[in-house]
């Protein structure tokens, strides 16, 4: 058994904390090898949604991996091995990010815990800086590329799946190899031909894309967008994104279908994502108070803490699990721990939720909860029990 599989075990039978944790994390960053699944479709890491939220899958050990690719092709999904070496996995990390994901599954079909990416590697913040300035990085397409193509081997492509793709790629900002002197305006990007003879013009989302083109440096690099897409289909031009990753061939219906689909979203429609992590520490006068208003409700019947960071900064959320509850009641019971909640806040930012939403499913994916009602059989009465994850300020 590996030493990363043996934390886990530790970290899940005797008292999640956060010493635990960051061992964990400590073995995946520095461990000799891991192994993470990989999509040959699009020649990336194999992604797939868990709450809804965009996951990479990495394993302690080869046959754990093995095991979890042999259970994918039972649902109709090619999913292959990459092994990574200790000088490589800061570059593995760092690939995730570029490709989009958010979370990470350790381990998946043993003994496993969800990650938050943002926890095994710092993700540099550019939104201070202008959009010239910023390096071309696309996270959103590549990832809803990568899930569109993976699914499109299967025949289980969605619409939903289909509108990310088209909208992201509205949005990006790519690179082209150009020959020719950029500064002087006077410049052709070179084509590609295909194995079926049609030229193509290859555009890239991120330098690591462009380098597997030329990884010699033959060509200079300029920044493109949608529009310049839509130029060259129009003159009758067939344009490939990422001709040696995802392929995603673009002509002039392609280009039509991508104005439809931005028509019908808003501009900034992932402008507003939030990253759910887990806080380091949380004020115990909040989780007390909380845990007494919630012992005072019967049909609460568990509390979970989690961080959420978005561009408007970082506050705590408090996801309140009031079970079969309906929803006006579940309501007024959100409501009511806010409200009473606020005077144990002391000034730190919370956010309260019902578990039963979208971002209170999400955020509670891995988390122990602070707020436990248990049932016990003898002379039909209720036991609160609870136990408080945080630090003492």
């Amino acid at each position: 058994m590996s030493k990363i599989q043996e934390l886990i075990i530790d970290y899940l039978d005797n008292n999640q904390n956060g010493e635990k944790y960051r061992k964990i994390i400590k073995e995946i960053q520095t461990c000799d090898t891991i192994w993470s699944a990989f999509s040959p479709i699009t020649k990336n890491h194999f992604v797939d949604y868990v709450q809804g939220r965009p996951t990479a899958f990495i394993f302690s050990e080869k046959n754990y991996c093995e095991q979890f690719c042999r259970h994918m092709k039972e649902s109709g999904m090619t999913v292959g091995i990459a092994e990574c070496a200790k000088d490589s996995r800061l570059q593995m990390l760092a690939d995730y990010h570029r490709s989009g994901f958010e979370c990470v599954i350790i381990d998946n079909g043993k003994r496993y815990i969800v990650m938050e990416l943002t926890d095994l590697i710092n993700i540099p913040d550019y939104s201070d800086k202008p959009i010239e300035n910023r390096p071309v990085i696309n996270p959103d397409l590549v990832c809803s590329a990568d899930r569109f193509f993976q699914c499109l081997e299967n025949k289980s492509v969605s619409p939903d799946k289909e509108l990310n793709l088209l909208v992201d790629t509205y949005h990006a900002r790519f690179l082209i190899p150009v020959t020719g002197k950029p500064e002087g305006n006077s410049v052709e990007i070179p084509g590609l031909e295909r194995n079926d003879g049609v030229k193509v013009v290859p555009f890239f989302t991120d330098i690591n894309e462009f380098r597997k083109f030329d990884s010699s440096n033959k060509y200079h690099i300029m920044t493109a967008a949608f529009e310049q897409i839509n130029d060259l289909c129009s003159n009758g031009e067939t344009v490939v994104i990422n001709p040696l990753g995802f392929n995603f061939t673009i002509v002039k219906d392609t280009c039509e279908g991508i104005l439809k689909a931005k028509d019908a979203v808003p501009e900034n429609y992932k402008e507003s994502r939030a990253v759910v992590f887990t806080p380091e520490k949380v004020p115990k006068i909040l989780i007390d108070g909380v845990c007494e208003i919630m012992d005072k409700i019967p049909e609460v019947v568990g509390g979970y803490i989690k961080g959420m960071r978005n561009t408007s900064g970082e506050k705590l959320l408090i996801i309140i699990d009031c079970g079969d509850t309906d929803e006006e009641r579940t309501k007024e019971i959100v409501s009511t721990v806010k409200n009473q909640g606020s005077e144990f806040e002391e000034g730190t930012g919370v956010e309260y939720i019902a578990a039963n939403t979208g971002i209170g499913q999400t955020a509670m994916a891995g988390a122990n909860p602070f707020f436990q009602r248990v049932s016990v059989n003898f002379e039909e009465t209720e036991e609160i029990s609870f136990e408080a994850i945080c630090d003492e300020e």
